[in-house]
């Protein structure tokens, strides 16, 4: 589930209506830095009033998008495309946070690893499959 919400009273309803954890993003690129992960509701608060009433992420931050909160790993699968035809490359993952132990801020892209070891050849087939 998610909402765009362009004012602070609307995300914050939005937020106490869904709990947290929760996920807070600006609305446009903002280096790759402007997503908060919130573990507690007051986190969150603080993260929509940094977007939107002080303006932290300049006009990348005039709305911000509430996410559900995934727990996972993430990666991401290359393909070249022409309409017809497909060839698969390489999987990917990145360093989202800054720590050890995936911990602390996003980094926006410190550094990434290919391929990644959760795609497995099956995953990967699912994938391509479903594009199609």
């Amino acid at each position: 589930m998610a909402a765009r919400c362009p004012d602070p009273a609307a995300a914050k309803q939005y937020i106490q209506e869904q709990g947290a954890p929760i996920v807070i993003k600006v609305d446009r690129l903002a280096a790759r830095k402007g997503v908060i992960v919130a573990m507690t509701l007051d986190e969150a608060y603080e993260a929509v009033d940094s977007m939107l009433v002080k303006g932290a992420f300049g006009s990348a931050g005039s709305q911000v998008i509430v996410e559900e909160f995934l727990e996972g790993e993430e990666a991401s699968l290359f393909a070249l495309v022409d309409g017809e035809n497909d060839i698969p490359l390489e999987s990917a993952q990145d360093h989202k946070r800054v720590g050890d132990g995936d911990t602390g801020l996003n980094t926006g892209g410190m550094g990434a690893y290919s391929p990644a070891p959760i795609i497995t050849e099956e995953l990967q087939s699912l994938v391509l499959r479903r594009r199609l």
